[in-house]
Formats: structure tokens, sequence, C-alpha cells
């Protein structure tokens, strides 16, 4: 469609009418039964349903539907022209030339739910569409009657297909002043971020690095980063710990920004403590010149300020009213360059809004977004409203990415127990009992919603317990796996399903349909009952458990595959898991990624970097990404790197290999006074270990052990005893390889002596496990290597890192396993440790005696 663009030499700002629409609503809460419920998929089927049954609607009446609209407000006071576009859903002409335009609109749940007036923001949303069409060239003036416009919101139940239909009609020159009314509303919140960005890029282009010189690897790290952004590819990079990897990865970034390459800049990391080395690097940029304006995000329950009230968005006083009061808090927070948690706290505060909810829309505006992975890549937690609109252009750069690697297989993951289900029946049994606790906080006065909720919440029961005896049938079932029996009548049904058994635990390649008919029951139960929007207490605790069973559907539907087991474990008391896993996440990785966003994953340990890209770009083995392999800038010398492969610690040898482990490790700590850290393969190891080291009591050596859950508290107190560097006595830590102090701490100086690393960090075998090595021999002939050996060689190269984390640092790593001596290890092994393979223990303490007379 040809649209009148007025011409002028004035700055552009394009606005989707959507984006338009919601940005600018200003009445009413976060409870609105409007905000959301439906996929982009759901949304899509019911307008192509709504399209396809127009004619039947709209008889003998010419229809447009998906029709590109676009206009220009101007105006002679403002610096710059607004331009909004959009696609309506469907405009009508009537055969006497009236117009109708249409905007459809998806709902869970019941139409009774919903507000009588319908949404504001889709009110405003059509009305600007109606604006545009009567300012395009569409509409013939002569046949059609442009003086007014029936607007129509058609809302469509997902779940039931119920609709019901809103119209309005307003005149033209009503709906050019809501046109110009919205438009001004919209500039005068986002005039700041505008005048912050033309101001942005003019001093980010010229702004210069902020260190007297490059460290060995960062140019090249920069220029590989820079490339990747433009060219909208992948990139993996191998960066040892010293080569500033964090600052290499934002400069060029910020340097891409301010020349258009890339409107926003994720920064994903796993950890506080790393988020904070992003917030220090972008002040040293913004220190040498650079103006960047960034939010911290915080999980949602960590910023809530409702405390019982979490998520109680009808009841919440930082939810009711929300859009009334988040222009002030929005506009207060234009003059803050480093957002932090704390900051949107104080914010959410003073204007009683939602935190959680004003650092997503603050974080909309902002240069850089500093996070953890899940607001990207988790389908429970991603912001997909920010993400998923094709306009927004945004680079991912992923910290630490050996993390995401582990953790994207538990993202699209879900599971179930029967203790949730049996807390969801005891719930659900109050409600149902007309004498029960809760009866008094039924609608008071309402005989009728009383008795329609106890008869909805039997419905729920009724779903529950059908669901509740399938979990007892497999409760049977795998105690007669402990007990080796496969004689249970329930197991005989299982058997074409080709079940794999192991003690307690039971796994298949195929969902059983009986499973997956009671949960879309108990899903469709449940969500009849919360749409109908009783009031009670406990409401929000009843939808925690309502929030599982639909992630546990949504895995069913939309992820499950090859790459998918369903396992049922019974664990103690009585209690069952079920669990969706999946083996493979490196599609569903992909698929967020591919085609969308430059994505740069960067790390210290992805070795070998083959087995990384495998598992975070399914693409990798016919669209080969960029790989970046870096040389440590430290001198490695500073490090001494043992290997004594004179003992083995496989399981079965380590009963016997004990004593001699205790006693090198007192000698090797011995040797020089400092902090150690001796990482065991185990907790169950860790006790025999300190139970050998404290019986050769050893006056001159302090030691501290880890507890197997061990709280943050405990976590502070362990540290600050090695940031102590004035102990009279050897310091000597003992902690399990793999848990806490794995990463995500920087002991600087003689803060840490040494490491000990017992083992090679295996996993612990399980039957999970070892499906995870019959899936990855099948897939790649290597499933040993993918399930154990490489997880395992992470853990350790994460262990080793603790040590040297300056320039100036230096000490020792002893590795304690023959194994590390075999081939398949030696080419793990990188090659700045110059790792020395000793078997004799003498030779060991002779060796750490020479590199200790380089430090007296």
């Amino acid at each position: 469609m040809n649209v009148n663009i007025v011409e002028c030499t004035k700055p552009e700002m394009t606005v989707a009418v959507r984006k338009l629409a919601e940005s600018t609503r200003c009445e009413g809460g976060l409870n609105s039964a409007m905000q959301g419920g439906l996929s982009g998929v759901e949304g899509t089927r019911i307008h192509q349903f709504f399209i396809k049954t127009a004619p039947e609607r709209f008889p003998r009446c010419k229809l447009f539907s998906e029709v590109a609209l676009s206009g220009v407000f101007t105006a002679e006071d403002l610096s710059v022209d607004l331009i909004v576009q959009g696609r309506c859903d469907l405009i009508v002409v009537s055969p006497k030339g009236e117009l109708t335009l249409v905007e459809v609109k998806g709902f869970r749940g019941s139409a009774r739910s919903l507000p009588a007036e319908g949404d504001s923001a889709h009110w405003i949303q059509a009305y600007l569409y109606a604006h545009l069409l009567l300012e395009s060239d569409l509409i013939d003036s002569k046949d059609v009657d442009v003086t007014a416009v029936t607007i129509e919101l058609h809302y469509t139940s997902f779940d039931r297909g119920e609709s019901f239909v809103l119209s309005r009609r307003l005149t033209a020159e009503a709906l050019s002043s809501l046109f110009v009314q919205t438009c001004r509303r919209y500039l005068d919140v986002t005039m700041p971020l505008f005048e912050h960005k033309k101001l942005r890029d003019t001093l980010n282009k010229e702004a210069t690095f902020p260190y007297g010189q490059l460290r060995d690897g960062q140019k090249l790290m920069m220029r590989e980063v820079i490339a990747a952004i433009r060219d909208t590819s992948k990139l993996f990079i191998v960066a040892p710990t010293g080569i500033g990897k964090t600052v290499a990865t934002l400069y060029p970034a910020m340097k891409a920004q301010a020349s258009g390459m890339t409107d926003q800049v994720f920064y994903l990391t796993p950890t506080r403590s790393q988020r904070k080395v992003a917030e220090n690097a972008l002040d040293d940029l913004t220190s040498a010149g650079f103006l960047v304006r960034s939010i911290t995000f915080r999980a949602k329950e960590q910023l809530c300020l409702a405390g019982d009230l979490f998520c109680n968005t009808s009841k919440c006083p930082y939810a009711l009213n929300y859009y009334e009061k988040r222009h002030d808090a929005l506009r207060e927070s234009f003059r803050m360059q480093r957002i932090l948690p704390e900051d949107v706290i104080e914010l959410s505060k003073k204007h009683e809004v939602c935190p959680f909810e004003l650092s997503l829309e603050i974080g909309a505006g902002c240069d850089v977004i500093i996070c953890d992975y899940n607001y990207v890549f988790n389908p429970r937690v991603r912001w997909s409203n920010h993400l998923d609109d094709t306009k927004n252009r945004y680079t991912l750069l992923v910290d630490e990415a050996h993390n995401l690697a582990r953790r994207s297989n538990e993202m699209f993951s879900a599971t179930l127990s029967r203790s949730s289900l049996q807390h969801l029946l005891t719930k659900f049994g109050n409600l149902a009992s007309s004498g029960n606790a809760e009866r008094d906080v039924l609608v008071p006065g309402n005989a009728s919603m009383s008795a329609e909720l106890r008869t909805e919440a039997q419905k729920c029961i009724t779903a529950i317990e059908r669901l509740l005896r399938r979990f007892n049938q497999f409760a049977d079932i795998l105690n007669d796996t402990f007990r080796s029996s496969k004689g249970n009548k329930y197991f005989k049904e299982l058997e074409s399903f080709k079940p794999m058994i192991s003690e307690k635990f039971l796994a298949m390649r195929d969902i059983p349909p009986f499973i997956i008919k009671d949960i879309d029951a108990l899903v469709s139960a449940l969500g009849n009952f919360f749409y109908k929007e009783f009031h009670y207490d406990g409401r929000e605790k009843l939808l925690l458990p309502y929030f599982d069973l639909l992630f546990f559907q949504k895995v069913i539907e939309r992820y499950y595959d090859d790459t998918y087991i369903i396992t049922w474990r019974l664990y103690d008391r009585g209690e069952v898991v079920t669990s969706l896993l999946t083996l493979d996440a490196s599609h569903h990785l992909t698929d967020i990624y591919r085609d969308k966003s430059p994505v740069v994953f960067f790390s210290a340990t992805m070795t070998p970097p083959s087995y990384y890209i495998s598992l975070l770009d399914a693409d990798s083995a016919i669209d080969q990404p960029e790989v970046l392999v870096l040389d440590s800038p430290f001198d490695s010398t500073r490090r001494l790197v043992l290997n004594y492969d004179g003992s083995s610690i496989r399981y079965k040898d380590r009963h016997f290999t004990l004593p001699v482990i205790a006693s090198l490790i007192l000698d090797v700590v011995g040797e020089r006074k400092g902090h150690y850290l001796v990482f065991s393969p185990s907790f169950a190891y860790q006790r025999l270990l300190e139970i050998e080291i404290r019986r050769r009591k050893t006056p001159s050596i302090d030691f501290l052990v880890q507890p197997p859950r061990m709280t943050e508290k405990q976590k502070n107190a362990y540290l600050n005893r090695f940031k102590k560097t004035t102990n009279r006595k050897t310091l000597v830590g003992l902690t399990v390889i793999g848990s806490l102090f794995n990463e995500g701490i920087d002991l600087i100086g003689e803060e840490l002596t040494g490491v000990i690393v017992i083992g090679t960090g295996l996993p612990g075998l399980s039957p999970e496990r070892e499906i995870l090595r019959q899936y990855y021999d099948q897939k790649t002939n290597m499933g040993y290597e993918y399930a154990f050996m490489w997880p395992g060689f992470n853990r350790v190269t994460q262990a080793a890192g603790r040590l040297i984390r300056m320039e100036d640092d230096y000490g020792l790593v002893l590795l304690i396993d023959d194994r590390y001596n075999k081939p398949e290890y030696r080419r793990l092994l990188p090659d700045e440790w110059n790792t020395i393979h000793v078997k004799d223990r003498d030779e060991v303490l002779d060796l750490v005696r020479e590199f200790w007379k380089n430090y007296e």
C-alpha cells in the first residue's frame, strides 16, 4: 500500500502500533486477564481461524486481511518525526460503503473472567490502525464513508472456542485527536532515550580503549567479536584467565552498537560475581569516554516487595494500578546510567510499582542488559515479548558458556512429583469441603459462587486422583525393581514401550498415551478452575504446581522428540518423581538465536572446544562457526602443574590408595606455608580423607571442611578464612569437585597457594548418565567422552583455574590420578600447563621444593 509520507529533514523515530499502544497504557494493573497466557503459535492459530471464517462473519462485504499501514506524526514543536507502522488484522467494507476495522485477540479460560469493556491497550491499538487507515490511499472516498469507522475487538478463548465482540464507532476527527494524544504521550516518555542514543553513538564512536595497553590476545578477540556482530554469525572463544575477556567482548560490542550494527547487547552470565565484573567493565568504559546505559536483572522472587502476596496481582499493592504509576518511575530512571537491582527496588518503593515489571520496562530502553542465561534461553523465564519482536536487533554475549551447555538440559526438561499432587489434592479437598477452614474466605454473600467453586474444585480432585493413581502404579513398579521383580501387572502394560529399568528407576523413549491423557485432563480441569477467578486464600500457592503442569504439558507438545526420555524414580519416604529429560538441548538453544542475533560464546574452560560447540550449536556440523583459541597471557613458569600418576582413584581402588594420597597431600602442603584447596571426587571420599588426615595429627595445619549442604553464610565464612593472609598456620580447605568452590570465586596472591585435585572429576554413576552415554554412543560413537570424561575434565580445569588469577600470582596444581597419564587425558591437558607426570612421590616433593625456591 502506498502511504502519503510528509517530507522533512527531522530525524525519524519508528514505533510499531502495538508497542505504541502498550507503552502509553495509563490505566489498570497487572492483574488484567488480557495480559497474555497464549504463546505466539497459539495466537497465530486464533488469527488464522478468524480470517478463514471472516467471509461467513461479514457476508457480501469486501475484506482486506493483514493490511500493512503506516503514517507519520509530525509537529513544529517536536525535534523528531514519529513513524507509526503495523499490520491490522482485518478491514471490512460493507455494501453501503461503511468501514469496519477488526482486531482479533486471544485469551485463555472463560470469557466471563475478562473485563467487560475489554483491554484499554487493545482499544488504543485499534484506534491507531483506524486513523492510519483513513490517512492511507487504500480507501476511495468516493465509494466509502470516511467520516467514521466502526472498530471491533473480537476476543476468542483458545481453550473453549467461545468468543465475544466489543464494538465502538468513532469519527475521523476523534481518531485523529486520539492519534495525536497517543503519539505525544509516547514521545514524552521516549524522547530522553532517543536523545541518549544519539549522543551515545556520537561519543562511543570516538571513545578509546579504557586501559593503557592491550593484553596478549585481546586485539584478536575484539576483532573477531565485532566481525561476528557485523555478520550476524556465531563465534566460540576459548580465552584463558587473564585475557580480559569481559572488556574484550563489551568494548567491540559498544563500537558495533554505535555504528548501527546492533541495537542492544545482552551480557549473559550465571553468577552475581561475574555480573559485577561486567558492571565494573562498563564503568571503566565510561571513564574512557563511553556513554552506556545498562541494567542488571535479578530474579523476580528476589525483587518482590510484597512478601506473601508474591505475584498475587489482584491484591499486591505494587501490581494494582501499575500502568497509572509506571510512567513517573520510568522518567526518573532515564537519569540513571548503571541501573542495579537495588536502584530498581528503590524506584519501585517510591512509585509503588512492581520492581520486576519495572526492570523489564527499563531494560527495553537500555544499551546493555546484564542478566542470567534464563532471560534468553529458558522457555519458562525467557523475555519473549521483547526478544521475539523481529524489529529488535540484539547481540548475545554468553560468558562462562560451558555452564550454559550444562544448564540447557535442565532448562528444557520438566518434572512432576507425587508429593506436589498430594499437596494439590489436600488444598482442593479443603475448598470442596463445606466445613473446611477456608470456607469463610469464599466470596461473601454469594452462595451460588461458593457452590460453583466447590463443584469446580471437585472436578479438579477427580483429575488429580486419576493422575495420582498412575503415580501409585509406577510406585508399585519401582518397588518391584528394587526387589528385582518384573512380575508386576502394571509393568506388563509398559512392555511394548521397552522400558529401561534399574533399582528404583524406570525410563522409556516414548511417553505412554495414557500419561498424556491424564496430564491433559488435569491441566484442563485446573485451567477451568483458575480462569473462573474465584477469590480465596492460598490461590497463589495453588498456581505454582499448576504452572509446573503447564510446562510439563508444553514440553510434551512442543519439545519432546528423539532427544528426550521419560523417567520415573522412587525416592525415600515413597516420593515418586517423573521427568521429561532432554539428553541434548542443542537444537532448542540454536532455534533461539539462529538467523536472529549474533552470538559470542566464550569461556576459559571450553575444553575440548568441539564438545561444547556440539552442545551449543546444533548446526555446527553443516555450518561451522568461527572458533578462536587464545593462549594464556600469564607466564607459565609461575605455575607448577604436576600429575602424580602413581595411584588410582577409580572407585574400586580408593580404599586402598587413600592412605598414600593423604600422606602425599600433607607432605606437599608442608613444603610451604600457605593456603590450599583440596578437591575430592565426592563428599563420601572427603569424609574418609578427613578422617585419615586428622588421624595423623598435624598441629601446624588448620583444616576447613565443606559440608554437603553449605549455606551462603557458611560459604562466605569459608572464603574469608582464605582472604586472611596473616595466618600463622597453613590453611587447607577440603572441598568437592563440581561444588561451590569450583568456579566463581577469586582468591588472589597469597590467598591461594595451591590446588590439589583428587581424581578426574567424573560425574557419578546413575541410570540417567548411562542413558546419556548410550545416546551419544549412537549419535557420535563417543558416549563415554560426552557423558563422563569431558564433563569431568571441565570440573578439573575449573578447579585448577582458581589458581593464578592475576599476573603476579604463582602457585602449584597437583592432579592425583594415574588416568591423567593416558593418551586421551594427555590430549585434554592444556599446553600452557606444561604438566609434568610423576609416578614417584619423592620426585613430586623434589619438584615442589625446587619450584618454591623461585619464590623464597
